[in-house]
């Protein structure tokens, strides 16, 4: 049988992940669709959750790293009065309370869970103990012990009461923020228990619902032109780092590893002029006939090629 050659194609897309697949499940399926063997995905979404998990096609893969520390934005349903053994709806129910909330209490607790806290991961988690998913342990009923970590939550806002049993929220927070954790804190707080029944997520850094595509992963997909005009610019998810424009020759030079002289290149005066201070920039990307051609360091004037692409 001979071996389809895959597509060299790179870039970001945004899909709206529909719930009852993991992420790795929803990555899976689109490199066959699009027949690529470098792909990978900005922040795990939850089976359960909905909404933007930005895909890295090709040489996008290189900069999953940069997607996965910005900010994202959540909206989500806590039903009180059951926890869950995975904290969402998808779990056992575990532990029972009578007690709910109300508003004022609910808007006094959230004062609690913004800026920099400390949360337990849940069991069910892509958490690794000892190289080991921490979801594939606890699916063994193994006893597991996650030690808190510091995130960081910059709105925790109630956005409605729906019934008594249940409110709806929005969260913009960190990388590494659990929301199933968040929920269930909360509800702890109150003195009461709760995990989520709805999550979703409407943006990370500058990738948002604008350009989502939605794929029913229940039908047979077949690779379509339409879904290359949803592809989005590798260097989208560099737009808050400073760039540097580069002739063609100066890119083959930066690609072959080569250092060059910032006073020397043909396009460095706009470049000079926004950043006086230029001697000295740990992180730069460089662009050529509006491809991304590095991400540079420049110490003391020189131009020093930190991670090339190539498409």
């Amino acid at each position: 049988m001979t071996k389809t050659k895959s597509n060299k194609i790179s870039g970001w897309i945004i899909l709206d992940k529909q719930s009852g697949i993991t992420s790795r499940q929803a990555l899976t399926k689109i490199s066959k669709i699009f027949n690529l063997n470098k792909i990978g995905h900005g922040g795990t979404l939850d089976p359960l959750a909905t909404g933007v998990l930005p895909i890295a096609l090709g040489e996008a893969t290189k900069l999953i790293s940069f997607i996965q520390n910005k900010k994202k934005k959540y909206s989500f349903t806590i039903r009180w009065g059951e926890t869950t053994d995975t904290d969402d709806s998808e779990g056992k129910i575990i532990e029972k309370s009578n007690s709910r909330p109300n508003k004022d209490e609910i808007q006094n607790a959230l004062v609690s869970f913004t800026g920099k806290i400390y949360q337990t991961p849940p069991k069910f988690s892509a958490i690794k103990i000892n190289g080991v998913r921490s979801y594939n342990l606890a699916r063994k009923n193994i006893s597991l012990s996650h030690k808190p970590r510091q995130i960081e939550v910059y709105e925790f806002n109630l956005k409605n009461i729906l019934t008594t049993d249940s409110a709806e929220f929005e969260v913009i927070c960190g990388k590494g923020t659990y929301i199933r954790s968040l929920a269930r804190d909360l509800a702890e707080k109150l003195n009461t228990k709760g995990h989520i029944i709805r999550l979703r997520r409407h943006f990370v850094g500058n990738f948002d619902e604008k350009n989502k595509i939605f794929i029913d992963f229940s039908k047979e997909i077949i690779h379509s032109p339409s879904f290359l005009n949803k592809i989005i610019p590798i260097e989208k998810v560099l737009d808050d780092i400073p760039a540097l424009f580069l002739t063609e020759t100066e890119a083959i030079k930066l690609r072959q590893g080569q250092k060059m002289g910032l006073n020397s290149l043909k396009f460095n005066d706009n470049f000079i002029k926004k950043y006086p201070n230029h001697q000295k920039f740990e992180r730069v990307y460089t662009v050529s006939n509006k491809k991304l051609v590095a991400l540079i360091e420049i110490e003391n004037g020189l131009v020093k090629p930190k991670r090339v692409f190539n498409y």
